[in-house]
């Protein structure tokens, strides 16, 4: 099983990165989730440390991942980029994508594009029943696989993180950043079974398939994703 070792490096730098000095607090649970209260809690804060020592500490955990000597993300040529997963040295989908899931909440659009290029010129099947997936583990010069088979979860991050990038960047020049997202979920919904690739979702377990929806707060069929009508 593969393990998130991008995450798990980021948070162990938020703990290691120095001390807040900061005298601990108990936190409620939450009444509702984010989802229904539309409030996101900033635990940091309810636990006490100011504002000024949250910024500090996250863009000294970003230098650590993204910028620094044992920076675990390279640049590649003139606008690609990927993150290495330190221990197998290999790039891993949930790497890129959290990559990019930092890079679009830190507002670092150059490192969010060059993660998601070198994804698509490297990791994304090109053609047969898979394409449009995205295989989960490559060798760093993208010239091999490391393990064929795509991981249904890199597909979902890679979605919402380009969702995300298309409500703060917007679409155009370049990437339309809600066409790929959509054209990407479309590819996980859109399988007949052809050499084994289906559905990321069972279309017939409908009760899975209801709650979906009342997440999306739209219906769907199979091969359709909900469109940003805005």
């Amino acid at each position: 099983m593969k393990k998130f070792r991008l995450i798990a490096m980021f948070f162990a730098a938020m703990l290691t990165l120095g001390s807040m000095n900061c005298e601990a607090k108990k936190l409620k649970p939450a009444k509702k989730p984010s989802i229904e209260s539309g409030k996101y809690r900033n635990y940091l804060k309810e636990l006490g440390y100011s504002q000024k020592q949250i910024d500090k500490k996250i863009q000294d955990v970003y230098y650590e991942v993204f910028e620094s000597e044992r920076r675990a993300y390279q640049d590649v040529g003139d606008n690609m980029g990927y993150v290495s997963d330190v221990k197998n040295i290999d790039v891993r989908t949930e790497g890129q994508s959290y990559g990019m899931m930092v890079a679009v909440q830190m507002d670092k659009r150059d490192k969010f594009d060059r993660i998601w290029r070198w994804t698509k010129e490297y990791m994304m099947v090109k053609q047969g029943p898979r394409k449009g997936l995205i295989d989960w583990s490559i060798n760093p010069d993208g010239k091999s696989r490391r393990a064929g088979g795509s991981a249904s979860d890199g597909e979902l991050y890679f979605g919402t993180d380009l969702l995300l990038a298309s409500r703060r960047w917007g679409s155009f020049e370049e990437f339309d950043y809600l066409k790929e997202a959509q054209e990407l979920l479309n590819q996980l919904f859109s399988k007949d079974g052809t050499g084994g690739v289906t559905n990321i979702i069972n279309m017939k377990e409908k009760g899975r398939l209801r709650e979906i929806e009342r997440v999306i707060g739209q219906k769907f069929l199979p091969g359709q994703v909900p469109t940003n009508k805005e």
